[in-house]
């Protein structure tokens, strides 16, 4: 049997821990700006016919020389075959690419979107939309500046060959993810939405040994927990210029949950019109596999709105240990929405 040291159990320790330590997905705190990102029923539900989204985050800037960062890019659109009875489709894609510093450790994610919106009134207030999600989640890593104790020179560098067997480092797994949404108006200008999802239903193994030729029977496989999701949204307004938008988030995946909450206030500049600002803040609390839920952050949001085009930005403020290092930063995020033939009508949909 192959003799692994323990140079190698460190590297399959960090292995494990970049895919399955405190979660194993993307996270972006203006999340309700991509809605396909919370439920793959959201394709489609669309002031208008189309719509097109940039996200970018990056994380623990001050901490790293190189920050954690995540770029995001979505696509959705809204088919409309009987403009009478109000049921319509959506379809949509999303590409997420995941990059970490250490060690170069990647993750592309290609996912397809579709999704049916049921009309329950004649006057089309009142939608069940179900959809699924599947996807294409490729990782990979880089093994340049890893090292090994029998590369030591005996010097001062580490630039022998080595005997340890590593894994491939580039592979790709299949993802699958359905979800249903409730989406209703509650008078002119206030409406609420609220759902549930599921994601990796068919919980994909992530490991690098697993995906090699010849794993190896010492080292387990490890598989993406079920990730469940329910959201919960609201616009209440006061008046035609003024709107509260609460937004709940809720997430577990496996030993580990999320919860977030924020408090958006929507001051619509030209009376319901075209032009929009939004400015709120939440926050963030997560539990571990090993500790109690508790705050981990606290952020703050700001965005544009101007006849379809959507400029958000948001910070967040670290309250985990990390605080100790930086105080008051942590990460920062843009989302840009464009959303074509604009018409003003409301999807209910959240958007920021």
């Amino acid at each position: 049997m192959r003799h692994i040291s323990r140079f190698t159990w460190i590297l399959v320790a960090f292995l494990f821990a970049t895919t399955n330590g405190q979660g194993q997905d993307k996270l972006f705190t203006q999340a309700f700006a991509h809605p396909l990102d919370i439920n793959p029923a959201f394709a489609g539900a669309i002031d208008g016919r189309y719509r097109v989204t940039i996200a970018y985050r990056d994380q623990w800037k001050q901490f790293i020389e190189s920050p954690y960062t995540t770029f995001g890019a979505y696509g959705d659109v809204k088919i409309v075959p009987n403009e009478q009875n109000g049921d319509f489709f959506g379809g949509g894609f999303s590409l997420i690419a995941d990059r970490t510093a250490i060690y170069n450790v990647n993750q592309n994610i290609l996912s397809l979107f579709g999704a049916y919106h049921k009309a329950l009134n004649e006057h089309k207030r009142k939608y069940l939309s179900a959809g699924f999600s599947l996807g294409v989640a490729q990782r990979n890593m880089n093994y340049e500046n890893i090292y090994f104790n029998d590369q030591f020179d005996g010097l001062d560098q580490y630039s022998l060959s080595t005997s340890e067997i590593l894994p491939a480092n580039n592979f790709a797994v299949m993802d699958i993810g359905v979800g249903v949404t409730y989406r209703t108006s509650l008078n002119k200008y206030s409406n609420l939405a609220f759902g549930v999802a599921v994601d990796h239903l068919t919980g994909p193994s992530i490991s690098f040994y697993a995906h090699t030729i010849e794993p190896d029977p010492l080292i387990p496989d490890i598989n993406m927990y079920q990730k469940y999701t329910t959201f919960f949204s609201m616009e209440l307004a006061s008046d035609q210029y003024v709107s509260f938008l609460p937004r709940f988030l809720w997430q577990k995946e496996g030993p580990y949950q999320m919860f977030a909450a924020a408090a958006v206030v929507k001051f619509d500049i030209t009376n319901y019109d075209t032009k929009a600002l939004h400015l709120g803040a939440g926050i963030r609390l997560n539990q571990s596999h090993d500790s109690a839920i508790k705050p981990t952050a606290l952020y703050g949001m700001v965005a544009y709105e101007m006849e379809g085009l959507l400029i958000g930005l948001s910070h967040d403020v670290t309250l985990s240990n990390l605080s100790n290092l930086a105080s008051g930063r942590g990460a920062f995020e843009l989302s840009i929405s464009y959303t074509g033939f604009y018409d003003n009508i409301d999807a209910m949909c959240p958007t920021f």
